[in-house]
């Protein structure tokens, strides 16, 4: 089995390219659920982003589109190993942010929907409101992001590499 190393003086741990894919498998299949189901509801999806209360109302119909497809086309990347560090850095990005708004709004002690996995209501009832468990949920979606930032490929699978 190849093991990556990391060339950064962030870290020296080593991943196997099995716990590196395995990583992007899941984290792809979760982000191409939580994108596909706000793109199927933008109307609710950009009520929710609203409830935060912190982009002005002339932003939010894009904000809510912007964040669904980023969401749908990272997870299908980093599903189908294209682009992986660039897609995975992508969703580092919306984690922070999204981690940063909850933050703000449990702060502010604001309850509302976090707009996050609506199938868990719609399915199972469980309701998910912002708060510390979706907060360390996105912290742990963070973490997992990092290897695969770190060591995994931006390669085109279909493309030969002359070598």
């Amino acid at each position: 089995m190849s093991l990556f190393n990391a060339k950064t003086p962030m870290t020296t741990i080593s991943f196997s390219s099995a716990l590196i894919t395995a990583l992007r498998l899941l984290l792809g299949a979760i982000f191409i659920l939580s994108g596909g189901e706000k793109l199927l509801d933008l109307k609710y999806f950009a009520l929710v982003i609203a409830e935060y209360q912190i982009l002005p109302s002339l932003f939010i119909p894009a904000v809510a589109l912007l964040v669904s497809l980023c969401e749908l086309l990272c997870g299908t990347m980093l599903l189908v190993d294209l682009f992986s560090q660039i897609s995975a850095s992508v969703m580092l990005s919306l984690m922070a942010i999204f981690i940063a708004a909850m933050t703000n709004n449990v702060i502010r002690g604001l309850e509302h929907d976090c707009g996050c996995f609506e199938f868990l209501a719609q399915w199972y009832g469980l309701k998910e409101e912002i708060g510390i468990g979706p907060i360390v949920r996105d912290i742990l979606f963070f973490i997992l992001l990092l290897p695969i930032a770190l060591l995994g490929s931006n390669r085109i699978p279909w493309k030969k590499h002359k070598g």
